[in-house]
Order: structure tokens, then sequence, then C-alpha cells
């Protein structure tokens, strides 16, 4: 690169790190890397409900619902060449002219694209693998919650009531991923220390074809019957014209009699109907949701009433954690990019992962 400065905007709320004392350290650590960097930590942050249905099709439809920028926000898009974003204005080149690439905040990068990234020749990178520890954990956590019946002793707990009532060991099950990316992959890991058998499905496999953790390897089309061998399975992919509505009635059917189902990807990945269905038939043992199709979730939605569903509002990961691993990453990447060498984690736009 030449000597042209690289103004760094930091546009997610400086609050959201939780330390204003660590996040002015990772301003500086930033700006340390390189004489030509400069950083501006000025947020934009759309509603979630917004920033949800950005990621779908359609979201041309949604542009009255964007926010007005403030003259701070103005000023700050018409300097910065690289962002920290979680969130993009539409036509974001009409307001960051100089800008060439966007480090997502999250591993989704869905409403980010919406921002006419591909046709202005913006790169994108995902966080992709920056929370998945943490989001691995919460996966075991419910899967035990289930399994080890602990709501149930909790209730007998507030009931006074002295009643054995045991639960069912991890260890000689089978565990089903659909998807292994940097989340799914922590599940396994974590899996196998519970004695379980690992089987994942892949976009890019091929027979024969392993990896780390895992005990078979199928492709797309052997997703059902993956589905079959499975005691439990876990969804983390990302949200695609080719995954939304994957896990559809079809899917919930070549599960087993009284698995458990556990999502958190994207909530587009699953027809909630069709899970709905499969758990008020008791075909479902149980199922536990970080994602949902629309979120905030309105209060009169179905998924509230589901029985055996474990809801929680797209709060798997854990923050702490997430923004010193985000900025490690972001850190990285940029000293890869002043050095013109491949970046961590490039979204390839034209398939939209």
């Amino acid at each position: 690169m030449s000597d042209t400065p690289v103004v760094v905007g930091i546009l997610y709320p400086s609050e959201w790190y939780g330390d204003a004392d660590g996040f002015a350290r990772e301003v500086a650590a930033i700006e340390a890397l390189d004489a030509r960097v400069r950083v501006i930590a000025q947020g934009y942050v759309e509603p979630h409900e917004l920033r949800s249905a950005r990621g779908t099709p359609g979201a041309e439809d949604l542009r009255d619902r964007a926010p007005a920028l403030t003259d701070a926000q103005r000023a700050a898009f018409a300097e910065i060449t690289v962002a920290v974003a979680i969130d993009l204005p539409f036509d974001v080149v009409t307001h960051a002219p100089n800008l060439a690439w966007v480090q997502s905040v999250g591993a989704g990068t869905g409403q980010l694209q919406s921002a006419g990234l591909a046709s202005a020749g913006i790169r994108l990178t995902s966080a992709a693998g920056v929370n998945a520890v943490g989001i691995a954990e919460f996966v075991l956590a419910r899967v035990l919650q289930h399994w080890k019946r602990l709501s149930t002793l909790d209730a007998a707990r507030d009931r006074h009531e002295w009643t054995p009532v045991y639960g069912r060991q991890l260890a000689g099950t089978t565990l089903g991923l659909i998807g292994l990316g940097a989340i799914n992959s922590a599940v396994a890991s974590r899996a196998k220390a519970f004695g379980m058998r690992v089987l994942a499905t892949r976009r890019s496999a091929t027979p024969g074809a392993t990896a780390p953790d895992i005990d078979e390897v199928f492709p797309p089309d052997g997703l059902h019957t993956m589905l079959g061998r499975c005691d439990v399975v876990v969804a983390a992919v990302p949200e695609t014209p080719e995954t939304t509505g994957m896990m559809d009635a079809g899917a919930f059917a070549a599960m087993q009699q009284g698995a458990f189902f556990c999502n958190v990807g994207r909530g587009s990945f699953v027809d909630e109907p069709a899970l709905i269905e499969a758990l008020e038939r008791d075909h479902l043992g149980a199922a536990a949701l970080d994602v949902a199709s629309v979120e905030p979730l309105p209060g009169d939605h179905p998924l509230w009433n589901a029985p055996n569903l474990y809801l929680s509002p797209h709060g798997a990961s854990v923050p702490s954690t997430l923004f010193v691993n985000l900025h490690e990453l972001f850190r990285n990447n940029l000293a890869r990019y002043l050095a013109g060498e491949p970046l961590r984690n490039e979204v390839d736009l034209t398939r939209g992962y």
C-alpha cells in the first residue's frame, strides 16, 4: 500500500465493549500498528428487527425504516477507509466514498451485504469464530439441561418434593452437526470430551472426507441420512438462499423419535411451523433456538407456546470475550490489509458467505 492514511471507523457503540479503559487500549493498539492508521469511534446502529430483516431477501423494501444519519455519523463515513461494523446504511458508498473494507462484528454478514458492498467493490470479512467457544458451551448446556432433566429437578425443588428424577447419559450417543464452521467445530471437540460420536454435514464434503473430532462427514445431499442417525442435531450455518428453510418438515421427519434439535446459526434456516408441529406430535423430544426468523420475537408468535422448546433471545454469545477476540482478529487482518496480504474470514460476495 502507499503512504495514504488509513482511517478506521469503529462503528459499533463503544459501550458495547463493556470496559471503557479496555476499549481505549484497543483503539491505541490499532493506531500503533502503523503510522498511517487513525481511528474514529462513531457508532452507527440500526434497530435489531431491521438488522434481522436486512439479512433476508427483500431488504431493498426496508429503506424507509433505516435511521437518518447524524452530522457526526456523516462526517465519520466521509473519512473512513476501513470499518468495524455491525450495521451500515443502505448505499453505503454514497456516504463513505473511500470505504474499501468492512470487518463485521458478527459471524453473520447479510445485513452488511445489503448495504451494496458487492456492487461497490468493497471487501468484507466476517467475525466467524470469535465467540465459537462461548456458543459451543451454550449448546452443550442446553443438551445437558434437557437430558439431565434440570428443569424438572428445579420444579420439584420449588414444590419441596423429594422424588428421584433420572436423566440420560451423553457418552455413547450420536451428535449431528449441520455445518462445520468455527462454532460447530468447537461443539464437536466438546462433544468428544463427553464421549459422543460426532457426525457432520459440510458443503465441500467428498466421499471419504474427514475433519478433526468428526467421525463421519456427509455432503449436503446426505443431510437426511445423517439426521436419522443422531440423538442430537445442532445447526450453525450461514444465511444464504440455499440454507433458507432447509430444516423443513421433511428434515424433522428424518430425525429420530425423541431427538433433540438446536439452532444457533440463523433463524431463516428453520421452517418454524414444521418445528412446532414436530414438537406438538412428540416426534422431537425437545428443541432449543437461540435465533428466530423474526427478531425480536413478537409476543404473539407461536414459538412462545411450543411444547418442550427452549428459547433464548440471540444470547448464546459471550460479549466479554467476543469484543476482545474481535479486535484481535481485526488487528491481524488490518496488518494483512496494510501489507497487501490475504484477509482472514473474507466473504465471497458472489456467494454470500
